[in-house]
């Protein structure tokens, strides 16, 4: 969603460089961005050709597609420079403090990034792809078609020149339409989902609607949305005398970004900063365009549609999926308070769902990963082994009973977790610790959530062939935290997150999944959120050695590391969310997530594991 006015974001740190193993793909992409003062022409050579001049305005960010190989050449002062480009990566020019010689940055991500299985890319000098566009207006609409039309076929034109510079994807309107839009609806969400339901795409393969139903007012208001990347649907809130043209652009440019994979961004300059202000478009040489790391989404989505034909968000390569998880994380972490990269990494997560039998090969592991691995290996293969050792006798028919049948609920949970801080112990791992935390997240995941998220899945799938799952499976019963089993799940998998991809990023999705369910699933539950947040801190603290395992081996209850959740609030769809707490940022949201942060951090346990004060 885009919405007015920003608030003071911080800046996320670009200069963290990381290094490939892999050599870069058969096809591939690079963005280069100009973080300089001054307009920049550096070289570039795709593939071993011919130099190629390659400008970049001030603030700029551009792809270079390229299939084999891509090398750059400037002026470091006096010294030319040639640096070899890493597949999927960003880099940015700076001069320092503006005096220095002219140097190339890598923005970091993540490590050991996987060479793709088969080629994913534009070949330098081949057309940019033609996504066909529908456009539509309400009936609300004050002005006769041939206005309208003429206006907003300009408006997607000019969106479509900002788009084919950063992505390689074009639109281009083939049809035009009218829907009839329910005037007593305020919701922006259920307008989206009426949207959806009255309006068919074809012939084209995105459907933008603009609406004049609302008056945009001052304050922060949804001021258009989609659902995510490649959803054929936009919509966007067309009537306001206050609005220039530049700034109705701006906000389609935004979505189309949503639509292509971008998330919000910290850069205040970026058009995917998560908040619109109305002077950024009113200030002179003011330009569209979005920073490097979006960029690097919105060109490696876009050679997915070009170069293999991608309509789904489910038919992207592996490679690519896999990178774009960890660009989300990156942003997560930049932006903690805003769900957006969450929720992108949720939809990678429900997009690529499929068997574990069907899955593809996990890819190579750091020496640091492969300890992880053996360590999280062995203390849940010990946990199984000793969890089997302690159920009671067969029976006659050689059928085990039900774990539940031994232990039930809350109780279920509690064995588990001292058996398996127990056998972290016992084993002496490198990071006893992590070992603990990874192999119960697993041992405890009966829905296959971390099989199915791209982040986590080749671990998992590393550290439990599914044979071992199944058999798992068979003896966990049903473990509960209050009573409910699907608050152990949410503990226990936060808690495994926050081991591998740090509290922000947990927080993120976490959230971002309530806002999903909000919008017409379950319901957002504060309930859900609480056991998010309660295993990120049993997460935090058992990873900083404030609670040792030996202590969870012998005394683990539910009601020490989950506080009561019996007046907290569920099942609220997005209009009565916001009607009650408002948006995300506002006083009421914030109070109500600092009072389950303090119910969390006010329980007996987390006190006494405080270091004590000098």
């Amino acid at each position: 969603m885009f919405r007015r006015h920003w608030p003071r974001w911080f800046a996320l740190v670009w200069g963290i460089a990381c290094v490939f193993a892999t050599a870069p793909a058969e096809a591939e992409v690079a963005v280069f961005s100009n973080r300089t003062r001054e307009r920049l022409t550096v070289s570039v050579l795709p593939d071993g050709v011919q130099p190629q001049p390659f400008t970049l305005e001030v603030g700029e960010s551009r792809p270079v597609f390229y299939q084999r190989a891509l090398s750059v050449r400037y002026q470091e002062g006096l010294i030319e420079r040639t640096h070899q480009a890493a597949a999927k990566s960003a880099y940015f020019f700076t001069r320092g403090n503006g005096d220095e010689p002219l140097r190339l940055e890598q923005i970091g991500f993540a490590h050991n990034m996987p060479a793709p299985s088969e080629p994913v890319g534009l070949a330098n000098g081949q057309q940019a792809v033609v996504i066909p566009v529908k456009i539509l207006v309400d009936d609300d609409e004050p002005t006769h078609r041939q206005i309208w039309e003429a206006t907003l076929r300009k408006r997607v034109a000019a969106a479509s020149d900002i788009l084919e510079r950063h992505s390689g994807v074009k639109l281009n309107v083939v049809a035009v339409g009218m829907w009839d839009s329910d005037d007593r609806q305020h919701d922006f969400s259920a307008s989206l989902r009426e949207f959806e339901k009255e309006v068919t795409p074809h012939p084209g393969q995105l459907a933008i609607g603009f609406s004049s139903q609302y008056n945009v007012q001052s304050g922060r208001v949804h001021m258009g949305g989609t659902r995510g990347a490649l959803h054929p649907y936009i919509l966007l809130k067309e009537r306001s005398r206050t609005m220039l043209d530049t700034e109705r652009l701006e906000l389609l440019v935004h979505e189309l970004g949503h639509f292509l994979g971008a998330s919000h961004s910290p850069e205040p300059q970026s058009v995917m900063r998560p908040l619109i202000t109305s002077s950024l478009q009113r200030q002179a040489g003011s330009r569209i365009g979005f920073d490097p790391v979006n960029t690097l989404l919105v060109a490696m989505l876009g050679d997915e549609i070009r170069s293999r034909g991608v309509k789904r968000l489910a038919d992207v390569s592996r490679p690519t999926r896999t990178r774009m998880g960890e660009i989300y994380g990156v942003l997560a972490k930049a932006l903690p308070n805003d769900p957006a990269a969450g929720q992108y990494l949720q939809l990678l997560t429900v997009s690529t769902a499929q068997p574990a039998a069907r899955a593809p090969a996990p890819p190579p592991m750091s020496v640091q990963d492969e300890t992880a691995l053996a360590d999280t290996r062995r203390t849940l293969v010990h946990l199984v082994q000793v969890i089997r050792k302690r159920r009671p006798d067969a029976s006659a028919s050689g059928n085990q009973p039900p774990a539940d049948q031994w232990y039930a609920g809350d109780k279920l949970t509690e064995f588990y977790v001292r058996q398996a801080a127990l056998a972290a112990v016992q084993l002496e791992p490198q990071e006893p610790e992590k070992a603990f935390l990874l192999s119960l997240g697993i041992f405890l995941d009966e829905s296959g959530v971390l099989l199915k998220f791209p982040a986590t899945a080749a671990f998992v799938a590393n550290v439990e062939p599914k044979s071992q799952r199944e058999s798992r499976l068979s003896i966990l019963g049903s473990p509960t935290m209050r009573d409910r089993r699907d608050l152990a799940q949410h503990f226990f998998l936060s808690a495994y997150l926050t081991a591998t991809m740090g509290p922000q990023v947990t927080l993120s999705i976490g959230l971002a999944k309530e806002m999903k369910d909000a919008d017409g699933g379950t319901g957002f539950s504060f309930i859900d959120l609480t056991a998010d947040r309660a295993g990120i801190a049993f997460a935090q603290h058992v990873a900083a050695g404030k609670i040792p395992l030996e202590e969870l081996s012998q005394r683990f209850t539910v009601a020490d590391y989950l506080p009561p959740v019996d007046d907290l609030v569920e099942g609220l769809q997005l209009d009565e969310l916001k009607t009650r707490y408002g948006e995300l940022a506002d006083d009421a949201f914030q109070a109500e997530l600092k009072r389950i942060e303090t119910r969390i951090l006010g329980l007996p346990v987390y006190n006494r594991s405080q270091p004590a004060e000098d």
